[in-house]
């Protein structure tokens, strides 16, 4: 099976709980993955609102996962992003580092409000500095990523992202919850020639079943006509999961649920891998 999984935050958990890459209690493993032959994994470096001096620990955070990932196997490439924008500051030439670094996205805020913009927990929209820092990931050629923002904020930062994307959110139709996002947003995206990651987290798809939930999201995209802009973005190491779908070597039970809920398997390998692919090969990543 070939998986493209947009976002996880196992970077942070290996710093954060000083983990080797290799540890059972994580969700993302070599170990775990063992039933791809291709996997495409983004890792966030992920800087928390508040972090004291935050480009110094996304500095520490991505060097420390990079040495983590030395004697990887070949099944695996990775792809580093950063989720907040709050490690720029006030310093718009920290894009080209990120840039140097391999950071191919990079999500503006956390759920607060930072320099750049208003979150999912504030009412601030996109901010002067904001627009800034957006060009400037537009001619670095990173993805920006609107997870997380307000919609205050998504509407506006999205007119001026030349390659949207939103690496792990559900949809507002199927669970009402601030982070999701509605069916303009969607349309907007799909529009803009973006892409939408679908997340795992039991808290953004509802209460009951996790699978039905995810099937119930993906059917409405589905029934939008939106197959080609749809793929997973599991927020594995990031959050709470429910116990059916906890890590990475539960996705193939996720694949087959979702096959004989009658979805065509060359959709569900679009959604599953060749979405996320092929919208990263256009961005020469």
């Amino acid at each position: 099976m070939k998986f493209f999984d947009l976002h996880c935050d196992t970077a942070y958990k290996c710093l954060r709980d000083n983990l080797s890459f290799s540890d059972n209690s994580l969700a993302v493993t070599q170990q775990k993955s063992s039933a791809f032959n291709v996997w495409h994994q983004c890792f966030a470096v992920f800087v928390k609102d508040g972090t004291q001096n935050p480009f110094e620990y996304y500095k520490k955070t991505i060097e420390n996962f990079k040495l983590e990932l030395s004697d990887k196997n070949d099944n695996l490439t990775p792809i580093f992003t950063v989720e907040n924008g709050n490690l720029i500051e006030n310093d718009i030439s920290r894009i080209e580092t990120l840039h140097n670094d391999g950071i191919r996205a990079l999500t503006l805020t956390w759920n607060g409000e930072n320099q750049i913009a208003g979150g999912a927990d504030t009412d601030t929209g996109l901010k002067n500095f904001g627009i800034e820092v957006i060009n400037e990931l537009n001619k670095f050629n990173i993805m920006v990523d609107l997870s997380h923002l307000n919609k205050k904020s998504f509407y506006s930062a999205i007119e001026y992202a030349n390659k949207p994307i939103i690496t792990h959110s559900c949809l507002e139709c199927i669970n009402a919850n601030k982070r999701n996002i509605d069916d303009n947003q969607l349309d907007l995206l799909v529009q803009r020639g973006g892409l939408f990651g679908l997340c795992f987290y039991p808290v953004f798809l509802g209460e009951g079943n996790v699978f039905e939930n995810i099937y119930k999201n993906i059917y409405h995209i589905l029934d939008k006509g939106y197959e080609n802009y749809l793929s997973i973005g599991s927020d594995f190491d990031g959050a709470d999961m429910d116990a059916s779908l906890c890590d990475i070597s539960m996705v193939p039970i996720l694949y087959q649920y979702l096959k004989n809920k009658n979805i065509n398997e060359k959709i569900l390998e679009k959604i599953f891998f060749y979405n996320a692919y092929n919208f990263f090969q256009k961005g020469d990543l």
